[in-house]
């Protein structure tokens, strides 16, 4: 028998006449199914007959499970139609038990006649499409296996919810909608970044639990005075992590978007290879008034070097937060005494995790595990165990025991690293201006560690000072991260020192002038018209500022000599709102308070990768990796 004529048999094929069940029926399958009677007795309750193909079904306490599954799969128009269903009076209802119920009487036909014919969706029809594209994003920001698609209850679940729909394959999503997504991604990463003056990238390597090296890159730049950070690249490194190669993979990217020319900063780890990665190609500066003899018989061709290679960053940062963390983590560790601290706290912490007895004694606290890796997690750790009453630790019969001593050794500990973890914790926040933090933190910094005193063991704080000395002080010489300060409206130059207020402010100034037009249009002054001077004084030299220098100059001092706004207003909305009034002020603090303080964006892409990557999903190819980790982190839905 064809499908077709499966579906399209009538109740009148069944031989013998079939009745309701004798039990009150709620439910529209019984449209559907019936049963045979004997001497006015229903025979085999548990196995009703379908009326379409006469099929005995088992059934159980009176369950309806089975009678919609074969519904479903035997007769999928019919079941289409019991599911539009939504009045009432087109349920069965109880009848007489000597009153027999034939298909033409006494069962309400519910199958609209259109609905015999339903078919499957066209694969373009709008409705496919909107589905389809909602499950490869629900796969997709779930980090879900692809094989969800072929999961029996999965299919299930849309069967029937929409049983017109069309599953798409495993292949398909790999070959197909996947690929498609990721064009359609960097497409509109493209446009993005088109209308973009200045580019800030992020950029760092990992490696997977398997050993596998990936290359990550993020961009960060302002877009109608909204900081954005997009995704660029997450892809398989293959071969030697040397500094050629890194470029190679850089400048595959940078073409990639069309950015060559837009990248103005770039925040990167500080390993060897990618330090000498972006210093390979020095900028080429052009001295004014020198010009080369040509050859006039030659007929080589001519590359514009400066054009060539001036997409390199022109400044490179190493991560400040990661900087940061290497300091209190190296001052940690050469104090021996509170090394041995934070391992014995640790043994505690793990007898409590393996001990049930210690979780039930523990009852509502909390006590977190700590990585020495990461100190911030070491901090978190000491803070649990203060929280804790002493009388329940004296509970949990542990072989570790901590001593009134080391208590106050403990409070010490987490007084001195709060600074440190303030830092760290501002400067990591997610499209929120951290640029322009880096170095009032820094100094605020110097100044609370100075102020430090520990009673148990000071050597701790001088060690801080000095590495505070050694590794944090050169972000304040890089001029960025001084730029970004000033252009804070939070901070203006409150940060500077001394001399450093006149060095910081002409500094602006000369930036601005190059930002500014020969003449200001809509502006004019006084200035801009020399003076005509009779022949004889002809030899006088106007030593009249231009007025576009003029303008400049006014316009930081007019900045600079607003008060500053409050700790915790928006610097962009200023900006935004001051744009006509200072508006290459404005283009500069795009520029650089677009800047992130760490590279924590392309960490983010890492820690997504990370939970890709899982033993039932070692088959994933490099591109299915990269495609869905692109399509994942620059969705706006999550």
């Amino acid at each position: 028998m064809s499908a077709w004529s499966e579906e399209t048999e009538g109740p009148n094929d069944v031989v013998g006449e079939l009745h309701p069940p004798e039990h009150r029926i709620r439910s529209a399958v019984w449209t559907h199914f019936g049963f045979r009677k004997k001497d006015g007795v229903i025979i085999k309750s548990d196995w009703p007959i379908c009326r379409a193909c006469g099929r005995a079904i088992p059934t159980k306490a009176g369950s309806t499970s089975n009678l919609i599954h074969h519904l479903r799969e035997r007769h999928p128009s019919r079941y289409a139609a019991m599911q539009n269903m939504k009045h009432p009076e087109l349920l069965v209802k109880s009848e007489p038990i000597d009153d027999p119920v034939t298909p033409n009487q006494t069962v309400i036909d519910t199958m609209p006649a259109e609905a015999e014919t339903s078919s499957k969706w066209e694969p373009m029809d709008s409705r496919q499409v909107a589905l389809t594209d909602s499950i490869v994003t629900y796969i997709v920001n779930g980090l879900l296996p692809l094989s969800t698609v072929e999961n029996k209850d999965f299919i299930a679940v849309l069967q029937l919810a929409e049983p017109l729909f069309i599953m798409p394959s495993r292949r398909d999503l790999t070959e197909n909608l996947i690929p498609q997504r990721t064009t359609s991604v960097k497409y509109h990463l493209i446009n993005q970044m088109h209308n973009a003056y200045n580019i800030c990238l992020t950029v760092d390597l990992w490696s997977n639990r398997s050993m596998r090296s990936f290359f990550g890159m993020t961009g960060n730049f302002m877009s109608n005075f909204t900081l954005q950070n997009v995704t660029l690249s997450c892809q398989r490194f293959k071969g030697r992590l040397t500094a050629e190669n890194i470029c190679g993979m850089y400048e595959d990217i940078l073409s990639t978007y069309d950015i060559k020319n837009k990248v103005s900063f770039i925040v990167t780890d500080s390993a060897s290879n990618l330090i000498k990665a972006f210093n390979l190609f020095p900028p080429i500066t052009n001295i004014d008034g020198e010009e080369e003899e040509q050859d006039d018989t030659s007929d080589l061709h001519v590359v514009n070097i400066d054009e060539e290679i001036m997409y390199f960053p022109p400044e490179r940062s190493p991560c400040f937060v990661h900087t940061l963390q290497l300091v209190v983590r190296d001052a940690l560790d050469q104090v021996g005494s509170v090394k041995n601290l934070l391992d014995k706290i640790q043994k505690l912490v793990s007898f409590c995790h393996k001990s049930p007895v210690a979780t039930e004694i523990l009852g509502d606290h909390k006590i977190y595990p700590g990585n020495a890796a990461r100190w911030n997690s070491q901090l978190k750790m000491l803070k649990s165990v203060l929280n804790i009453p002493s009388y329940v630790l004296a509970q949990l019969q542990c072989s570790v025991q901590l001593s009134s001593t080391e208590f106050k050794i403990i409070q010490e500990l987490c007084v001195v690293l709060e600074p440190f973890e303030e830092v760290t914790d501002r400067c990591q926040v997610e499209k929120v201006v951290t640029s322009s933090l880096v170095i009032p933190c820094v100094r605020g910094l110097r100044h609370a560690v100075k102020n430090m005193k520990m009673t148990g063991n000071n050597n701790l704080v001088s060690i801080l000072q000095s590495l505070v000395e050694k590794h944090l002080a050169k972000f304040e010489d890089i001029q960025c991260f001084q730029m970004a300060s000033t252009l804070d409206p939070r901070f203006k130059l409150d940060w500077c020192t001394g001399e450093e207020v006149n060095t910081i402010k002409d500094l602006l100034i000369g930036k601005v002038e190059c930002l500014s037009p020969k003449f200001s249009a809509g502006y004019s002054d006084w200035t801009a018209q020399p003076v005509k001077r009779p022949k004889l004084f002809s030899y006088m030299e106007s030593q009249t500022s231009p007025s576009d220098i003029a303008k400049a100059t006014r316009d930081v001092i007019v900045y600079l000599s607003q008060p500053c706004l409050a700790e915790d207003a928006d610097p962009l909305a200023y900006w935004k709102g001051n744009q006509t009034s200072f508006p290459e002020l404005a283009q500069l603090a795009c520029k650089y308070l677009a800047i992130p303080a760490s590279f924590a964006p392309v960490e983010r892409i890492f820690s997504a990768a990370g939970s890709i990557f899982k033993s039932e999903r070692c088959n994933l190819n490099d591109k299915t990796f990269e495609d869905l980790l692109l399509i994942k982190c620059n969705s706006t839905e999550q």
